[in-house]
């Protein structure tokens, strides 16, 4: 338990800045109101308009202007006219103002109503996970488990949690950032009590954490969901690991950040400062680094959602990494972006290596395969041994990085890259660090703040 340190002081600060005020609030109630109301006539009497997400839960911060609205359909409708009814009654509420299409398990409405993002999602209504017939009938299922168990001191914390969380920057679950969702806060906040406690308890975590409201907190609960950095079992649903997205990267973030902040308390854990782009650092530090930095541009795969878009890029990343890898050759590291084009930036302290290269054979009592070996390599006398093990002098296939690169370009089905990517691969083309510093500038300047040479 945290005690002997006073830390409301910074908290009461935060939240004059993150909680929203008892006038937005109103406001935003009158604003939801006109919503339900207006979907209200247009909708069936049998469907249920329906409030979710963390407006609904008292856990959303200021100047969020985004609202999760629920059609909520009886389960005499089939699937397939849940999502043409619904996206009908939606298109028909959208009339006179923007909006576009967007896709979970099927689509919704996205619409911008006075300056604020309304997702209009059709779903069942359902009292138990049993009923589910698609996965968004878990939402309203969430702001119902939520609302139940959460304090308003609780509701307080989750807003510190999605603020300390943003600014170390793990707040989200899409495949873009691989951190925790609003709902994992939520959850956080009511396993471990409140803010602190969690904090606490996260600079502890070993291996993969595990977290269960509802039943154990076991090896065997951890067991089921293979590959997991973390594992959370969703309390209305069992079955699930509300911590599927969450990277051992965002861990490791959340862990050291609640260590230096219980250490020592500040706004600026919730506020940091952000470097201003300063070219002139960025050209002293590249020359400083001596390393070679370099990038794979291509277009952005058409239609495609961002969270299927991410994952792919940081898939396509690591395919390319390994093969660098296996070459010979040291990739430092490498990160992505997505803007107008899709790029994918390496940065390696090795990347020109010699045409030769030491092949080790098989041990001098291995007759057979020593045989072998001789024959293949074209070994002749005098015969090169390092201790009991025969060598040869072989080329390199690649002996520059940017050739295994071009040559994943060209066979890119053979070395696994995403498929959606595997599709635009004829529209990459490699840029130097002058076309990354000229094209990306903002981009390469956040990577080089993060790793910077002192």
């Amino acid at each position: 338990m945290i005690t002997g340190r006073n830390y409301q002081k910074v908290f009461d600060a935060v939240l004059k800045e993150v909680k929203p005020s008892a006038n937005e609030t109103a406001k935003e109630r009158i604003f939801i109101g006109k919503i339900v109301a207006k979907l209200d006539k247009i909708t069936p009497e049998d469907v249920r308009i329906e409030l979710a997400g963390s407006t609904a839960k008292g856990t959303n911060l200021r100047g969020d202007r985004d609202f999760d609205i629920f059609m909520l359909f009886s389960k005499n409708y089939s699937v397939k006219d849940l999502m043409t009814l619904g996206m009908k009654y939606a298109k028909e509420f959208a009339k006179g103002h923007r909006h576009e299409v967007a896709y979970a398990e099927h689509p919704y409405l996205r619409v911008w109503v006075e300056g604020s993002e309304v997702d209009i999602v059709p779903s069942y209504k359902i009292e138990d996970i049993s009923e589910r017939m698609t996965s968004v009938d878990r939402s309203p299922l969430h702001t119902k488990y939520v609302n139940s168990r959460i304090t308003d001191a609780q509701r307080d914390d989750v807003r510190l949690l999605k603020r300390f969380m943003k600014a170390i920057g793990v707040y989200g679950a899409e495949g873009k950032i691989r951190g925790f969702s609003g709902y994992m806060c939520e959850l956080l906040i009511l396993r471990h009590g409140s803010f602190t406690e969690l904090l606490d308890e996260a600079t502890r975590w070993r291996g993969v954490p595990v977290f269960n409201l509802t039943g154990p907190e076991s090896e065997e609960t951890k067991g089921r969901f293979k590959d997991a950095a973390m594992v959370f079992i969703d309390p209305v649903d069992p079955d699930r690991n509300v911590a599927a997205a969450v990277s051992k990267t965002s861990i490791s973030m959340l862990m050291h950040s609640a260590k230096m902040f219980l250490r020592k308390p500040g706004i600026r854990a919730f506020f940091p400062d952000r470097a201003k782009f300063d070219a002139k650092w960025m050209a002293k530090q590249l020359k400083m680094r001596d390393s070679m930095v370099f990038g794979v541009e291509f277009a952005r795969p058409k239609d495609l959602v961002e969270d299927i878009l991410w994952p792919q890029l940081y898939k396509f990343a690591a395919k390319t990494a390994e093969r660098l890898r296996d070459n010979g050759f040291e990739v430092f590291d490498s990160d992505v972006c997505a803007n107008g084009k899709c790029m994918i930036m390496f940065e390696l302290s090795v990347h020109h290596l010699p045409e030769m290269r030491k092949i080790v054979g098989p041990p001098l009592w291995c007759e057979e395969d020593v045989e072998t070996f001789i024959r293949e390599h074209d070994v002749t006398e005098p015969i090169w041994f390092e201790n009991d093990r025969i060598l040869a002098v072989g080329k390199r296939k690649f002996s520059t990085a940017d050739k295994v690169v071009k040559d994943v370009l060209a066979r890119p089905a053979a070395y696994g890259v995403p498929p959606d990517v595997k599709k635009v691969i004829k529209t990459s083309k490699m840029l130097t660090v002058s076309d990354i510093a000229k094209r990306y500038p903002e981009f390469l300047f956040a990577y080089l703040k993060k790793r910077n040479v002192p």
